[in-house]
C-alpha cells in the first residue's frame, strides 16, 4: 500500500488562522525546548482522528518526525499510545497505520456511547446539585445560540464538552473516561454529521437538562436515548460522505 506523503502545507491549511506563505512548506523549527513546546501526541492524535492520514495508509515516521521536528523516539512513544487507544494500528515489520473508517465499529462505538449517556443520565438526576445542572442549562442555552456560521469545530467541540459535563455530574469517572474515549474515535464521524447542521440537537440537549432539573430519571434518559439514537441511523451514510471529505482534503480544522 502507498505510503502517505506529508508536507507542512498539509498541516498549516488546516488552521483557522493561515500561517504566512513564507512559513508554508516549512518543516517546524527545532529548538532546544521543542519536547517541551510540542505535544506530539496530541498533535499526531488530532492528524489521526481527523483523517489527515487516509485510512488504512502506512504513515512514514521519519518523515512525520522531521515535519514536527522531534526525534523518532517521542514519536513513536505518542504513536504507540495511540495504537493503543485504537487510533492507529501496528502491524509487526511494518509499521504504523492509521485506522480505518469502520461502519460496523462506528455503529458499536455509538451503542456503547448510548448506554454509557443513558447510565450517566440517570446518575445525574440523582447526584447532581440543581446548581450544577442550572449551569449545564445555561451552557446548553449558549450552544443553542451560536450563529450558522460557526465552523463545525467549535460546534462539535462545544457540543463534546457539554455531553462530558453531563457525564461527569454522574459522579462516575469510569464512564467520564469511556466517553471521552469513545468520542475521540467517532470524532470525524461527527463532524461529518454536522455538514447539514442537525436541526433540533440544541433544543433537545435543553429538553433533557430541563428533565433532570425536575429529577424525572426516565424522561431524561428517553431523550437522551432518542438523540443518540438519530445519529447512529445515519452511519453508513456519514461514513461515504467521509470518504468523499477525506479524499478530496476536506478535513477538520483541528491540528494545532
Amino acid at each position: 500500500m502507498k505510503q502517505t506523503e506529508y508536507s507542512s502545507s498539509r498541516i498549516y491549511e488546516k488552521r483557522l488562522i493561515r500561517m504566512p506563505s513564507s512559513t508554508i512548506d516549512k518543516p517546524m523549527k527545532k529548538t532546544a525546548n521543542s519536547s517541551e513546546d510540542i505535544d506530539v501526541y496530541q498533535t499526531v492524535r488530532d492528524m489521526a482522528i481527523s483523517f489527515h492520514f487516509k485510512p488504512g495508509e502506512r504513515i512514514n515516521e521519519g518523515k512525520l518526525a522531521t515535519l514536527l521536528g522531534v526525534s523518532r523516539t517521542p514519536l513513536r512513544e505518542a504513536m504507540q499510545k495511540l495504537v493503543s487507544d485504537k487510533l492507529l494500528r501496528w502491524e509487526r515489520n511494518k509499521g504504523f497505520f492509521c485506522h480505518m473508517l469502520d461502519e460496523k465499529e462506528v455503529f458499536d462505538l455509538y451503542e456503547f456511547r448510548k448506554i454509557i449517556e443513558q447510565q450517566a443520565t440517570h446518575l445525574a438526576a440523582e447526584r447532581a446539585s440543581d446548581e450544577e445542572l442550572q449551569a449545564l442549562k445555561a451552557s446548553a442555552i449558549e450552544y443553542s445560540q451560536l450563529g450558522e456560521d460557526t465552523p463545525k469545530e467549535v460546534l462539535l467541540d462545544f457540543d463534546q464538552k457539554l455531553h462530558q459535563q453531563l457525564v461527569m455530574l454522574s459522579g462516575n469517572q469510569e464512564l467520564a473516561e469511556a466517553l471521552k474515549k469513545i468520542n475521540q474515535r467517532i470524532y470525524f464521524i461527527r463532524w461529518v454529521n454536522l455538514t447539514d447542521r442537525p436541526t433540533g440537537n440544541e433544543s433537545e440537549h435543553i429538553h433533557i437538562i430541563e428533565a433532570l432539573i425536575a429529577r424525572d430519571a426516565q424522561k431524561a434518559m428517553a431523550i437522551m436515548g432518542n438523540h443518540v439514537e438519530k445519529r447512529k441511523e445515519q452511519i453508513s451514510n456519514y461514513i461515504r460522505e467521509g470518504y468523499g471529505h477525506i479524499y478530496t482534503g476536506n478535513t477538520p480544522n483541528i491540528v494545532k
